[in-house]
């Protein structure tokens, strides 16, 4: 630019302002390109067509002005550029440049199942509220029942017992009174359950259940003074009782474990319920002056402690004349292993029904009613699959302590908890905050927005 501001001074040209480009880029040209001539003559070349001649004052030349072309528009990008930076610095601005500012990654929002982890109690609300449910169930049931020996000894110095368990005999046992003990019983049983809420069970279940014990000699604790005279209170026992109960049962379970498949609750209740007994308890005393007898033979040495009592061949049941009405004593022929003292056969552990009807005053309690009232007390718990399979294990008290297990198989229609249900309008919303969408309530998710 000083090398053309130069030559028009020196040349003197006024040139018009829409042609300055030109004739700057025609003076370049003709600088760089310019061989070594004699200054002193002057040179021209012909004006190219449409050129105007223009005369400098100062010198006479004649510079030839090419015409500036109009620029035509056009739809197309111009190309990139192609000029090359020059040495010179382009003067500091005094505007600041703004940094560009970091990109702002959208907030994702939570997908189902994350989110804030749910209590318990929001687990249980959930549960309550967004998922229906089948009301209905049919099921079957059974365990075993047991008396226990401290709950017996409470009344008896001596009994046995039938406690799940084998015939092997603790010393805690033992020193309770428990003679014997074998065999197991059990009870089994269908019900019907109506799912009232996501918690509360009504049950209807209609059950057998045996209570049956070894056979042996019972003693009242009343009765026994610690003398070898007061075993002769004790009476040979045998227990074959049988019932059929009907119930309704209230069971509340409390949701412990929630998931899309499964539902574990705990819980317990109660019920009430009418048990029709059938079978019996016989007894036949001992006798006065209790022995052992066993293969013939009397053992006037035995039957003198409480121990002896839990072998009959150490104490025998035999005739004694002021048990019987009549007073008519047994011909010896009539026992099945006959003996003039009129003892009954019997083995360590039982003795021969026979022989105990012969003496004719083996009689059945008269104490037990026909019909009972049955208490149940439940503790349970309930695994639900996929809202169809329910695995129940109870345990509680009725007739005696029980435990066991139940399968029940849910139908009939969904239905969601009549005592949870969602709003009907927008002015219930507000209050509705268990509806969980993302591990969020709605109001906890309206509220973050705001």
């Amino acid at each position: 630019m000083r090398t053309l501001g130069f030559l028009c001074m020196t040349l003197g040209v006024t040139v018009p302002a829409t042609a300055k480009a030109e004739v700057a880029s025609l003076a370049l040209t003709s600088l760089r390109g310019a061989q070594p001539a004699d200054e002193s003559q002057p040179t021209s070349s012909p004006a190219p067509e449409g050129a105007q001649p223009t005369t400098a004052p100062a010198t006479g030349a004649t510079v030839t002005v090419q015409p500036q072309p109009q620029p035509q528009p056009t739809s197309s990008k111009a190309p990139p550029s192609t000029l090359q930076p020059t040495s010179s610095k382009a003067p500091a601005s005094t505007t600041p440049i703004p940094e560009p500012e970091e990109p702002v990654e959208a907030a994702e929002e939570p997908q189902e199942g994350e989110g804030d982890d749910l209590t318990l109690e929001d687990e249980r609300e959930q549960a309550a509220i967004d998922g229906a449910f089948h009301r209905h169930a049919l099921g079957a049931h059974s365990g075993i029942v047991i008396i226990p020996t401290w709950l017996l000894s409470n009344w008896l110095a001596s009994h046995t017992n039938a406690l799940c368990r084998g015939a092997t005999i603790g010393q805690f046992a033992a020193d309770r009174g428990l003679a014997r003990q074998d065999g197991c019983n059990y009870y089994v049983g269908l019900d019907y359950a109506f799912r009232f809420s996501r918690i509360l069970d009504i049950q209807a279940s209609v059950q057998y259940q045996r209570a049956r014990v070894p056979e042996g000699l019972w003693l009242d604790k009343a009765r026994y003074n610690g003398t070898a005279a007061s075993l002769e209170a004790a009476d040979y026992t045998e227990i074959d009782l049988h019932m059929m109960a009907m119930e309704v049962d209230f069971v509340a379970r409390a949701p412990v474990v929630v998931t899309k498949d499964v539902e574990l609750d705990i819980g317990g209740g109660g019920g009430l319920g009418l048990g029709v007994v059938f079978g019996g308890v016989y007894q036949t005393a001992l006798g006065a002056q209790p022995e052992g007898f066993s293969n013939g033979t009397r053992d006037p040495s035995s039957c003198q402690t409480l121990g002896d009592l839990a072998d009959l061949t150490r104490c025998t049941p035999r005739y004694d004349i002021n048990e019987d009405g009549d007073m008519t004593p047994p011909d010896p022929s009539q026992l099945s292993q006959p003996n003039p003292d009129l003892f009954a056969n019997c083995t360590s552990t039982e003795c021969n029904e026979d022989d105990l009807r012969a003496f004719g005053y083996r009689q059945e309690q008269g104490g037990i009613p026909p019909v009972i009232p049955v208490v149940n007390l439940i503790l349970s718990a309930r695994l639900i699959i996929k809202d169809t399979v329910g695995i129940t294990v109870n345990g509680g008290f009725n007739t005696g302590f029980y435990f066991g297990g139940g399968l029940q198989i849910f139908f009939g229609k969904s239905e969601q908890d009549e005592t949870r249900k969602k709003p009907t309008g927008p002015e219930d919303d507000d209050e509705y905050e268990y509806e969980y969408v993302g591990g969020r309530t709605k109001k906890e998710r309206r509220e973050a927005a705001i």
